[in-house]
């Protein structure tokens, strides 16, 4: 059972993601792709998803927004070692799709904070 501050504390990844993937975004615009370091893009392809999983409810639309994201960012997750997010992208090449979603909101407070956490380690 959730907590009020387990709320906050979603709600606080949530605004991250959103502030991180919009400046990602506008970099990504004025200098192109190859400027983003691999953690910028795993957060853009985390914002991908995550649009496409809160706006749709489903990841089929992710081929309008970024085609490739749950690959991208699973290989990130692989390299970086961060296991949870790794399994967690692995469901999403299961045919449950309804599955995925449930996991993904579950899980992704500490997706996020992963994320997070080694993006400012690089700057």
């Amino acid at each position: 059972m959730s907590t009020a501050d387990d709320m906050d504390d979603t709600d606080d990844m949530e605004t991250w993601l959103l502030e991180a993937g919009d400046a990602i975004i506008e970099k990504r615009a004025a200098q192109g792709e190859a400027s983003l370091s691999p953690s910028e893009r795993a957060i853009y392809c985390m914002w991908a998803l995550d649009y496409a999983v809160r706006n749709a409810g489903s990841l089929d639309a992710l081929e309008d927004v970024h085609e490739t994201a749950i690959e991208e960012l699973a290989a990130f997750a692989r390299a970086q070692k961060i296991d949870m997010l790794s399994t967690l992208l692995d469901m999403a090449a299961d045919e449950d799709e309804e599955a995925f979603v449930d996991a993904y909101y579950e899980q992704f407070d500490s997706a996020c904070t992963e994320l997070r956490r080694l993006n400012e380690t690089r700057h």
